[in-house]
């Protein structure tokens, strides 16, 4: 494994018009990744991190492909997977900053033959996953099926729930999104980010594969420097990666290096891609009907860290994770070549870089049950080191969930510092089911609020984390 010379970060930064910062290479997220490689079997990694419109770090480690033994760098082109969205929420605001989208417009207004059903739909709700478009599995993964097809289907179908109720992560969303925006532009996809955000910024390694799946033959283009994926399964490396259709290009299946994702950074830094005012206007949570806010922006996956406001999007679990902090001017990007990693990594660089939250030693509120409160630190524990306690599920989840959750879970896995405190800061009843809100903090001052649904007997029917 090894570092970039700081005298090769110094040349793309200059590429990069942005400057050389003083040489001070974080050991300490160059100890953290080497750990968490070793922990997780991850062959290759790659990481940047870009504050105030300059290149503070870069490094690379391991191996983008074992059977060349090919060593990873800073253009070695990774599946990015889902964090192909960054480049989707940046055109979808380079299209408003140019007067050919409105964000809260009705989409009748870009697609005359839209059904009924979507008469309160606005691009924001595609953007935001609150349309209530549903997805259809059997015709996700077909190579086939064009984007027109895709969208035909997709106006056949009632919705699975009124615009704005809930905040549902698919796919449907953003193939509709794409129609509309090669409708009002004229321009297929590819061309627009090509157009708009791939040539301005000088990308050298990102593009898409074109993978199709015919009788037994796969066929794909040649990406040079490509990392090979993998995915470790009984002490065992296998390659497996995505295969992502056409029509799904707006969601996933990009491939791209840290070289080309720090040139979008230092751009979002010094505006010339996105004013502030658009990256906010990108970054802020939809609103959802009653009055909550969903876990997305416009594509951007968008939370809290430190206190300070930051979005991004996570591909793979993390064969991508890209974190900014537009408030402090930092972004963290991370690419890696191994499935099944939780999306931990950009944030927990990231707080090596911000300052810890206050209230960390914050009581929180009486525990009446700290039995359960046990129960449930296991399940925080078990999720990251694959122990989870089948009994501690609901007879549901059991079935549905669990075997989900205990794909993540690697034996001392480093993704975060071990367990220290974890603190109840709240206990409601929401409808028939029960739920329960914890600060978990890591090590010093990484901090995990952890959302515990559960039944009426204490099992779990569901679980959820966000950074603070």
């Amino acid at each position: 494994m090894r570092s970039i010379p700081h005298e090769l970060v110094c040349l793309i930064a200059l590429l990069l018009a942005a400057g050389c910062a003083t040489p001070n290479p974080s050991r300490a997220t160059g100890a953290y990744l080497q750990a968490v490689m070793e922990k997780n079997h991850v062959p290759g990694t790659a990481v940047a991190v870009v504050r105030d419109g300059r290149l503070e770090h870069l490094a690379t480690y391991g191996l983008a492909d074992l059977e060349a033994e090919a060593k990873a760098g800073p253009d070695t082109a990774f599946q990015i997977a889902s964090a192909t969205k960054i480049f989707t929420g940046t055109l979808v605001m380079l299209l408003v900053k140019e007067g050919k989208l409105g964000l809260d417009e009705p989409l009748s207004k870009y697609l005359p033959d839209a059904p009924e059903s979507w008469k309160a739909l606005t691009v924001r709700h595609l953007a935001a996953h609150t349309s209530g478009l549903k997805d259809s599995p059997d015709e996700q993964l077909s190579t086939e099926a064009s984007m027109t097809e895709r969208y035909e289907a997709a106006r056949k179908e009632p919705l699975g729930y009124t615009p704005g109720e809930r905040s549902t992560y698919g796919l449907t969303d953003f193939v509709v999104l794409t129609h509309v925006m090669e409708k009002v532009t004229g321009q297929r996809f590819e061309e627009l980010l090509q157009s708009r955000i791939f040539q301005p910024l000088g990308f050298t390694c990102t593009r898409y594969e074109h993978a199709r799946q015919q009788g037994p033959v796969r066929t794909a283009d040649v990406i040079p420097r490509r990392a090979t994926t993998y995915r470790y399964v009984d002490g065992v490396q296998q390659r497996a990666w995505f295969l992502y259709p056409l029509h799904t290009y707006s969601a996933g299946g990009a491939f791209s290096c840290v070289k080309d994702l720090v040139r979008w950074a230092v751009a979002m830094d010094q505006g010339t891609l996105l004013s502030p005012e658009l990256q906010r206007d990108a970054a802020t949570a939809f609103k959802l009907n009653d009055g909550r806010e969903g876990g997305f922006g416009v594509a951007f996956t968008v939370r809290k860290l430190r206190g300070s406001p930051a979005f991004g999007h996570s591909g793979g679990g993390s064969l991508a994770d890209v974190l900014r902090v537009p408030d402090r001017k930092l972004t963290v990007i991370v690419l890696t070549n191994e499935l099944g990693l939780l999306p931990m990594l950009a944030p927990t660089i990231a707080s090596q870089y911000l300052p810890p939250l206050p209230e960390l030693e914050s009581p929180g509120i009486p525990d009446a049950e700290p039995a359960l409160t046990a129960v449930l630190r296991r399940t925080v524990e078990g999720l990251l080191n694959g122990t989870l306690e089948a009994a501690a599920f609901a007879p549901g989840a059991q079935q549905e969930l669990l075997p989900m959750l205990r794909s993540f879970g690697t034996p001392e896995n480093a993704l975060l510092p071990p367990l220290g405190r974890m603190t109840l800061l709240e206990d409601r009843q929401d409808g028939d089911a029960r739920k329960r809100l914890y600060r978990a903090v890591y090590g010093k001052d990484v901090t995990l609020k952890w959302t515990f649904t559960l039944d009426s007997a204490g099992k779990i029917l569901e679980l959820e984390y966000d950074w603070e």
